[in-house]
């Protein structure tokens, strides 16, 4: 009679090994291409945590079971190891860790029909009393949930109670609170953080500015004396030219010294015309490099009062914008 009770003691361990047996075979099958890139070490690991997982689970450790499946998943991910994670914390009664789990496992593995059956059945149980996030980013991120990392977007937590969620991007982090009641949904989407504001105005580059604005306006003050000097020149061409005078072949007529004069004076007066043009651009600059600098290194903060220039220049001519935070 004590062979026979302790026969029957075996059965359901003996049918719960086949069942796990079975599961990790076709789970083999199934598996990925990216699995193929696990190195054999990892494997082993795996292996090794699945089979710790499933001492713990038949000693109706389950806490430890769900540790030794969820490690042997993180180490090589297959349905089979999630799934026994699934049912371990559900067994230990972490109803929130085993639906979250779920929804992972329902929404990677959709083609497996047994898992996702099994997912749904726990979600179903979890869903009345908790509340379900959906989270999404508008670009790549990573997210945390009251400080725990997150690996899956969509998420149960607890009711009536304010929950801390984080996304990081790879410019800087977005926070926000979840808070609703039991049985709701609730989407947030998270945006990646504006970029930083450009730097202060250093004072080298004020005084870059200066010293540039004063070498264009001696050159353009240069200009201006040699374009003058032409004039006496050929006003006395223009002169010569409307009286008579005698050629002898081999020295250009007064008429066309006139000409040469008059075409040189107009090139000088372009090019000094264009010079006062971009010396008063440069003096334009400096003023508003002088007005803005930060000559006292205020504060970067970003609810600080600030005024800061943008200078932009082109084929086509420049810009200049102002943006101001009071």
């Amino acid at each position: 009679m004590g062979t026979t009770t302790k026969s029957q003691r075996w059965i359901p361990a003996l049918a719960f090994t086949v069942c796990l047996l079975f599961s990790a075979v076709a789970a083999a099958e199934s598996s990925e291409p990216d699995a193929q890139r696990i190195s054999v070490e990892e494997r082993e690991k795996a292996a090794d945590a699945y089979d710790q997982g499933t001492s713990a689970y038949l000693s109706e450790r389950y806490e430890l079971a769900a540790h030794w499946f969820e490690r042997a998943y993180r180490l090589v991910p297959t349905s089979t190891a999630l799934l026994q994670a699934v049912r371990a914390h559900h067994k230990a009664g972490n109803s929130i860790r085993a639906a979250n789990l779920a929804l992972r496992l329902r929404d990677e593995y959709p083609s497996d029909v047994r898992s996702k059956q099994i997912a749904e059945t726990v979600i179903d149980a979890v869903q009345p009393t908790s509340l379900l996030v959906q989270a999404e980013c508008e670009k790549e991120c990573t997210l945390e949930l009251d400080g725990a990392l997150v690996q899956h977007p969509t998420f149960f937590v607890t009711p009536a109670v304010e929950h801390s969620l984080k996304a990081g991007f790879d410019n800087g982090e977005t926070s926000t609170f979840v808070q609703g009641a039991a049985g709701t949904l609730k989407k947030v989407t998270l945006a990646a953080p504006a970029p930083p504001p450009p730097p202060p105005v250093p004072r080298w580059a004020f005084f870059s500015s200066l010293g540039a604005t004063v070498a264009l306006g001696a050159v353009t003050v240069w200009s201006g004396i040699d374009a003058n000097k032409g004039v006496n020149a050929y006003e006395s061409a223009a002169r010569s030219a409307s009286s008579p005078g005698i050629n002898n072949g081999g020295s250009p007529t007064p008429q066309e010294q006139a000409q040469s004069l008059l075409d040189a004076g107009r090139e000088k007066e372009r090019r000094t015309n264009i010079l006062i043009g971009v010396t008063a651009g440069m003096a334009a600059t400096t003023a508003v490099l002088g007005v803005f600098t930060n000559w006292k290194g205020e504060s970067r903060d970003a609810t600080s009062k600030r005024i800061e220039p943008s200078i932009g220049v082109s084929t086509k001519g420049g810009a200049l914008t102002i943006k101001g935070r009071f």
